[in-house]
């Protein structure tokens, strides 16, 4: 009698080994997603680091590591800005010594009135009508009582022009030696954050004293190099003015020296 085949054992086998082929690519899928997962998480973990540095310190950020001396720098710079423009609109030739009143002043004192002429100078600010009202308290004089007089006020009202615009030239002394003042300054913050902070905190303290040093110099000069600048521009402009008000002037003494009695 034939033996069958034993189809059993045969497919029980063939069973066990489809078992284990479907659980081998679900265990290696498990084991990929779990290296997966660390990767990522490894990735996450150093995605700051990898952020790039900010590209640097904002003005203002600039402007408060100074420090103190950075207070004093603003309010001079607002003080010579002011003056800057109070001068650009003041400080003018044609302001100081204007056509129109050259005009009327000249034909009051030609028809003799001295008075009308003494009360147009009273109403005015420049320096011409306030040179001539000096000459018309001695007109009728000695032409050289009404020079001396006249040239007395002229030499006054430009003194006190060249003050004003001197102050212009103290901004531009003083902001420099305020800047190095304020690099002193850092640098006593950055040796003495060397010398006496602990070592997570020097690194700080150091950086903060040279940026302190660094912007005070740096400011001091930005404000004294165009207050500078203008003090100069102005002087030359006070000197024009000086040299029309003299040639102005010049005829007012022949007027002067010959009318007098028409202001009694």
């Amino acid at each position: 009698m034939d033996k069958e085949p034993v189809k059993i054992m045969t497919g029980k086998k063939e069973g066990e080994g489809m078992t284990a082929q479907g659980v081998a690519p679900r265990f290696a899928l498990a084991v990929w997603s779990f290296v997966g997962w660390i990767a990522c998480a490894a990735a996450a973990t150093q995605e700051p680091a990898q952020t790039p540095p900010e590209s640097g310190m904002t003005f203002w950020q600039l402007t408060v590591s100074g420090g103190p001396i950075m207070i004093v720098l603003g309010v001079m710079s607002v003080v010579a800005l002011a003056m800057i423009i109070t001068f650009l609109v003041t400080l003018n030739p044609r302001r100081e010594v204007p056509d129109e009143f050259v005009v009327q002043a000249r034909s009051l004192l030609q028809g003799g009135d001295v008075g009308g002429c003494e009360l147009l100078c009273q109403q005015r600010e420049e320096m011409l009508p306030r040179i001539i009202l000096a000459g018309l308290k001695v007109a009728g004089h000695d032409r050289y009582a009404i020079i001396e007089a006249m040239e007395g006020e002229g030499a006054r009202l430009a003194a006190e022009r060249a003050q004003r615009v001197g102050y212009l030239s103290n901004i531009a002394t003083l902001a420099p030696m305020l800047g190095i003042l304020g690099t002193v300054l850092g640098m006593i913050m950055a040796f003495n954050s060397i010398a006496f902070q602990p070592g997570a905190v020097k690194m700080l303290v150091l950086a903060r004293g040279v940026s302190m040093a660094v912007v005070t110099t740096a400011a001091g000069l930005f404000l004294a190099i165009p207050a500078m600048a203008f003090y100069f521009y102005f002087r030359a402009r006070l000197q024009k003015i000086v040299a029309t008000a003299e040639g102005a002037t010049a005829e007012f003494v022949e007027l002067l020296t010959h009318v007098g009695g028409g202001k009694r």
